[in-house]
């Protein structure tokens, strides 16, 4: 897609994300759509053998391990098939970024852009996610700006995901061999008596969870992303807005008559609130797409954070055992945190609308100008909030909220 390239990218080597501009009747379309098939039928596979393992085991130390790992990978099958339900609505909200009012018209727009990208280096840092965010009208610094920020989204989040692949397969191989134990599910539909059929079982579970981490980190960075996409609309607005009285002067001063100068200024005004309401659009869309996966991560990332700590307290902390239920907790609260985050940066920044609308130059309005403001003034009102599936609104409270929830849960086990 023209848009968080990284993000559609890992879907599509995972096998859950066709690219759209690929002609129906080309052969990669329908080699591809073989390929998806066969990726699908091994998440679910997988999946369906973590579930028996985890619900059959007769120890309860083994069973919290297992399901907390179960959760995962159920929530991962459930955002493929999301994917997939809603691949036209995805395809619509990244296409609402190509209308002519989101795109940068000047420097300073140009450069508000640049800015998140530099917050986005900053969010890495932290442990957090950024977008890339780019409207520029030269095809060449966008490219630029994807290779240099949008690159470290992807490879920080996989480094953090990869990282806790490696501690519960690669880095547990000995231990796993000389016990004859597989990584995530010592139940198989066939007999693992043969090495040989041991030994593809263990390369089959090790592909397995890799899948799911890039599947998960694709889904976490695009939804973030889109996030981001919605906060930098509303700061182009903002320069906008408070730029509206230049403009009116501007349009006056190259006008000869005053009917030519109403037909700009009508122009003018037309634009602003148009690109106000495709904000709102966009940010309404993009919840309506993701609110319920966004909702599904809340209660596995709680699930986990109980079963996690519970772990803690049993694991030898000497153990990789304990380095990859570090890891995975740490993949867990990162997920929530993102949305959290940039879902209250995303109300944060539509409430400075009000702002930027009473630092204009009033004076300087003509009267309509003024009546069509009021109308926008009255519609910040209602901040945009991110929810999760009409349950609980994004913000850094609810990240609190559900960690101290998850905590008190966890010192009742």
């Amino acid at each position: 897609m023209h848009r968080l390239p990284l993000s559609f990218a890992l879907l599509t080597y995972c096998g859950y994300w066709r690219p759209a501009k690929w002609p129906h009747t080309s052969l990669k379309y329908r080699l591809y759509n073989v390929y998806s098939v066969f990726m699908i039928l091994l998440l679910y596979f997988f999946t369906f053998c973590s579930c028996v393992d985890s619900f059959t085991s007769k120890n309860l130390e083994a069973m919290t391990d297992k399901f907390s790992l179960c959760v995962s990978v159920v929530g991962v099958c459930l955002k493929v098939a999301n994917l997939f339900v809603r691949r036209g609505k995805i395809i619509n909200v990244m296409n609402m970024l190509l209308n002519e009012n989101c795109i940068a018209r000047d420097d300073q727009e140009e450069r508000i852009q640049r800015k998140n990208d530099d917050y986005a280096r900053f969010s890495f840092l932290q442990y957090s996610v950024v977008d890339y965010t780019y409207a520029a009208h030269d095809h060449l610094a966008m490219n630029y700006c994807l290779q240099v920020c949008y690159r470290k989204l992807a490879i920080y989040c996989e480094i953090l995901n990869e990282s806790a692949v490696f501690f519960a397969t690669v880095g547990q191989y000995k231990k796993l061999i000389s016990v004859r134990e597989l990584p995530v599910s010592d139940w198989m539909p066939y007999d693992l008596s043969s090495q040989k059929v041991y030994t593809i079982s263990l390369v089959y579970q090790t592909v397995g969870l890799l899948i799911c981490a890039n599947t998960s980190v694709a889904n976490e960075t695009l939804i973030a992303g889109l996030m981001i996409q919605v906060g930098t609309q509303f700061e182009i607005f903002c320069h906008r807005a408070r730029n509206l009285s230049f403009s009116l002067t501007s349009a006056r001063r190259n006008t000869m008559s005053n009917e030519e100068f109403k037909i700009r200024c009508n122009k003018i005004i037309g634009n602003l609130i148009r690109h106000h309401y495709e904000i709102y659009e966009f940010a309404k869309t993009v919840n309506s797409v993701f609110q319920y996966m966004i909702f599904l991560q809340f209660c596995i990332s709680s699930i986990v954070l109980c079963l996690s700590v519970y772990q803690f307290s049993k694991v030898d902390p000497f153990s990789m055992n304990f380095l990859w239920s570090g890891f995975y907790l740490c993949c867990m609260l990162m997920q929530v945190y993102l949305y959290c985050w940039f879902g209250n940066e995303v109300t944060l920044k539509s409430n400075k609308v009000r702002d930027a609308i009473y630092d204009m130059d009033w004076t300087m309005l003509p009267t309509d100008v003024m009546k069509s403001l009021l109308l926008i003034l009255i519609r910040t009102d209602r901040p945009v909030k991110m929810t999760s599936g009409h349950v609980v609104v994004l913000s850094s409270q609810s990240f609190v909220s559900v960690s101290t929830i998850s905590m008190l849960l966890t010192s009742k086990l």
